[in-house]
C-alpha cells in the first residue's frame, strides 16, 4: 500500500500507475509504476532512510512523515525479500518480492 499511495501523491493530473507482479522461482514480484519526474539519482539510496524526503513541500501538502520506505524496507528485510526502485522513462518503478507458499 505504501508504493500505491506514494504513487498517487506524487502522480500528476493524467498520470498513470500500473501494478504489476511476476512469479520468479519461489517469490512473486510486485512491481509499482508512476508517471512522473524521476526521483534525483543522488536520492536513490537515502528514500529508504527513516525521515527523508525528496521534495519536502510536496510531502508537506499531503502529510508524509518520510517512514513508509523505511518500514518498507524493514519488512522485506526481516522476511529476507527483496525491494527497490528505478528510474524508468517517464516514472519510477518501486518494487518487492514475497515469498510464493
Amino acid at each position: 500500500m505504501n508504493y500505491v499511495s506514494n504513487g498517487l501523491n506524487h502522480l500528476e493530473e493524467g498520470g498513470v500507475i500500473a501494478i504489476s507482479t511476476r512469479v520468479a522461482g519461489r517469490k512473486v514480484r510486485v512491481e509499482v509504476f508512476n508517471s512522473g519526474e524521476n526521483i534525483p539519482e543522488e536520492a536513490l539510496e537515502n528514500i529508504w532512510l527513516s525521515f527523508y524526503k525528496v521534495d519536502k513541500a510536496r510531502t508537506r501538502a499531503y502529510g508524509g512523515t518520510g517512514l513508509g520506505l523505511s518500514i518498507v524496507k524493514a519488512i522485506q528485510k526481516a522476511h529476507g525479500n527483496g525491494y527497490g526502485v528505478k528510474n524508468k522513462p517517464g516514472g519510477v518503478l518501486f518494487w518487492f518480492e514475497c515469498d510464493l507458499l
